[in-house]
């Protein structure tokens, strides 16, 4: 499985062989790594040079350490992305409406692609979701349940790239949502014009409409952002942090 290296390229040569076995298939989710002592002997390089892959795999989620020193494959291996990007975001320190163009262009697609893959349990979930969504009289569960649509759309897409983007960015995704959905209530009492919109999102997803689906999506977005403006003009801000 692994080939000798050199010693003072050992970082790159170690995991860039790891990954081929990843991509080759040589090694699945869930498959047990060779034990350190016997990676190195293989690779031709020190225990704490394979240590130091496999903690920067552990860190990424590609790799999974449990009790006892063994080494596995991560099982959710369409995920693996989340981890790395969510850190790529803090260290950005992004900002809430860079990240709302970002969400809305994958929402959008994700939202076209979901109408295409949608199935009937799917379909049950996405119901079951609304119907909390519109029948809560918490908002601040209505706003949990609001991420939750959209993060069930992102799952039917079926696409891991779009999802681990979207996942990634989760914690400020949620304030975006927590945060509007407070505003549009303290300005209209009420979140109808939202839920109207999730509403027909759904059954646009649910009828397989793929082009409505989409066109929906980006209304949906486009009125999140107006709504982010508006925040923004009355703080007197470029950029905005919503508070739970």
């Amino acid at each position: 499985m692994f080939t000798k290296i050199t010693e003072e390229r050992a970082f790159d040569g170690i995991l860039a062989q790891i990954i081929e076995n990843i991509r080759r298939g040589e090694l699945k989710p869930g498959d047990t790594l060779p034990a350190e002592r016997v990676m190195a002997e293989s690779l031709g390089v020190s225990r704490p040079a394979v240590r130091e892959v496999l903690r920067a795999l552990e860190l990424m989620g590609i790799v999974t350490t449990v009790r006892g020193g063994a080494n596995y494959i991560t099982e959710n291996m369409d995920q693996w992305l989340s981890a790395p990007l969510a850190l790529l975001f803090q260290l950005n320190n992004s900002h809430v409406q860079q990240v709302q163009e970002l969400r809305s262009a994958l929402e959008q697609e994700a939202a076209l692609l979901a109408a295409g893959k949608c199935t009937e349990k799917d379909a049950l979930d996405l119901r079951s979701i609304l119907a909390q969504l519109e029948s809560s009289e918490d908002e601040k569960a209505r706003a949990g349940l609001d991420k939750e649509l959209h993060t069930k759309i992102g799952r039917i897409a079926g696409n891991p790239m779009i999802y681990n983007v979207l996942d990634a960015a989760a914690q400020l995704t949620e304030e975006i949502i927590s945060g509007t959905r407070a505003y549009i209530m303290q300005k209209h009492n009420s979140a109808l014009e939202v839920d109207e919109q999730h509403r027909r999102l759904v059954e646009a997803v649910i009828s397989g409409d793929r082009n409505q689906a989409e066109k929906l999506m980006r209304e949906h977005m486009e009125t999140i952002e107006k709504y982010i403006l508006e925040i923004a003009q009355q703080q007197g801000e470029n950029s905005l942090a919503f508070h739970r």
